[in-house]
């Protein structure tokens, strides 16, 4: 089984909605437009795409922050970017959203975040189902949503306690197959410590226990946007992806089931 897995294309960086102008989205904006967008690179994507064609992976996995600041232009424009995997024959395209795809509260941007996941996912694990659940032959994926509106300057997500118990339940029914969770945020950063307060998923410690005592084998992640893994003394991994655009990396897992071992590498497309 071949994974390749990518976060935080970051789409967007403009307003077209009038009540942006009077909330938070303003806020990201301006910071896109004066910091992030000068480290953008959308051809890392387009190489992205190349190399999944070439690669066959067995499943291509998104970790979030397909936007800015959730625009309904944004989903638009990340849906058309991503069209090429979507099209694929023979790929699994497994989507989650990041926090910046839930930046306000907004009917708008709402609906355009359900609709935009839910096509990405197509329409086989709805968002508002979450967290889905998907066994295969060789193991079983966890997706999660994590993502919640936030003030400020503050990135953070929550973990529901119920999809927590989902989540727990599901790790100890697997039955010896390894648990991929498929979320947004890290658990801890690349040395292993908690992430700062205004940045980490609050409640997550719960999770991080679980990948400690190897209940889930994998956490595959973006947020941070710099790529790292890291491995806990009970041989589970996590792997943040970091931003594509920025970080021009593709992490590439693969799992030989009959040694039940899993393989990481990058690929670097600077």
């Amino acid at each position: 089984m071949k994974i390749i897995h990518f976060s935080d294309i970051h789409t967007g960086g403009y307003l077209r909605t009038l009540g942006a102008l009077f909330d938070k989205r303003i806020i990201g904006t301006i910071n896109y437009k004066l910091r992030r967008r000068k480290h953008v690179n959308w051809q890392y994507l387009t190489k992205a795409l190349e190399i999944i064609e070439l690669e066959k992976p067995d499943y291509v996995i998104n970790t979030g922050d397909l936007t800015s600041v959730s625009e309904p232009a944004e989903f638009k424009e990340a849906l058309e970017r991503l069209t090429p995997i979507i099209e694929a024959k023979g790929v699994e395209f497994l989507n989650v959203p990041g926090n910046h795809d839930f930046y306000i509260h907004s009917n708008s941007a709402t609906e355009s975040r359900l609709q935009t996941y839910n096509l990405l996912n197509r329409n086989r694990y709805p968002l508002e189902d979450f967290p889905h659940k998907i066994e295969t032959a060789e193991c079983i994926f966890i997706m999660i949503d994590e993502s919640r509106p936030n003030r400020g300057i503050n990135s953070s997500g929550y973990l529901k306690s119920e999809d927590f118990d989902k989540v727990s339940k599901w790790s100890e029914e697997a039955q010896g197959k390894p648990v991929i969770l498929v979320g947004h945020y890290p658990l801890k950063n690349h040395l292993g410590e908690p992430l700062a307060r205004r940045r980490a998923l609050e409640n997550g410690e719960r999770l991080a226990d679980l990948l400690e005592k190897g209940k889930i084998s994998v956490n595959l992640c973006g947020h941070i946007h710099a790529a790292f893994k890291r491995e806990e003394s009970s041989g589970s991994l996590e792997i943040c992806a970091g931003s594509l655009t920025i970080g021009g990396k593709l992490n590439k897992l693969e799992f030989n089931q009959e040694k039940n071992l899993f393989s990481q590498s990058w690929i670097d497309l600077k």
